[in-house]
């Protein structure tokens, strides 16, 4: 939550998602510009969003605790390791030039 609340100072109007289900619903959500996924989500992963996000030409990077070989998938979305809110900022801040 702490990264939300980064964003969120940094003036970015977040919308969060904690399961596989809910992140799908809102990779469909019409006010998506841009999209920050956790590739890592305790039983699964995220490569359905993933799949989603590119054919919505929706941007995304991975914000995650390490670099996995499946990201690779996908390689125009910049990996940022955990714990680098600053870093996290500026590389959202990058995709939507």
């Amino acid at each position: 939550m702490d990264v939300v609340g980064r964003l969120e100072d940094a003036g970015a109007a977040v919308l969060a998602a904690g399961r596989l289900d809910q992140a799908l619903q809102l990779a469909d959500h019409p006010a998506l510009s841009i999209a920050v996924l956790d590739f890592d989500l305790g039983d699964c992963d995220s490569t359905p969003v993933c799949r989603k996000l590119v054919e919505r030409e929706i941007p995304f990077l991975f914000h995650t605790g390490r670099v996995y070989g499946a990201c690779q998938q996908w390689p125009a979305a910049p990996v940022v390791l955990k714990a680098s809110s600053d870093e996290l900022v500026t590389a959202l801040a990058a995709l939507c030039r």
